[in-house]
């Protein structure tokens, strides 16, 4: 099931996935504290500041993005009336990130399964 990361809660889901990615158990801990509370930018601040996997600072960085166009997304659907080109702009952009989240995901089940 592919997450659909424009969308907070979806976000979440994905970063808090990556807390078997190198995180010690106190920040593991804090991690499920933050999802639990529903702070994404707890979790990407604590992420951030972690050593993490190569494959999960990438993961990281391609759901900031998201989150800066679901944010965008989010405010311009508040518009009336609706700024239908501005939304239109994003679209090439979502798709960019969707794609490169994608990529990332399947990278990490292919290892996952190898191991």
């Amino acid at each position: 099931m592919m997450l659909d990361i424009r969308y907070r809660i979806d976000r979440m889901k994905a970063l808090h996935a990556l807390r078997e990615s190198g995180l010690t158990e106190t920040q593991a801990q804090r991690l499920d504290e933050l999802y639990q509370a529903r702070d994404e930018d707890g979790m990407l601040t604590l992420l951030e500041a972690s050593t993490l996997t190569p494959q999960a600072n990438k993961m990281i960085d391609v759901l900031r993005q998201a989150k800066l166009v679901g944010e965008r997304l989010t405010e311009l659907g508040r518009t009336i009336p609706l700024p239908h080109e501005k939304i239109q702009e994003l679209y090439p952009q979502i798709r960019d990130i969707k794609l490169a989240y994608e990529r990332l995901t399947t990278e990490a089940e292919r290892f996952m399964t190898r191991v």
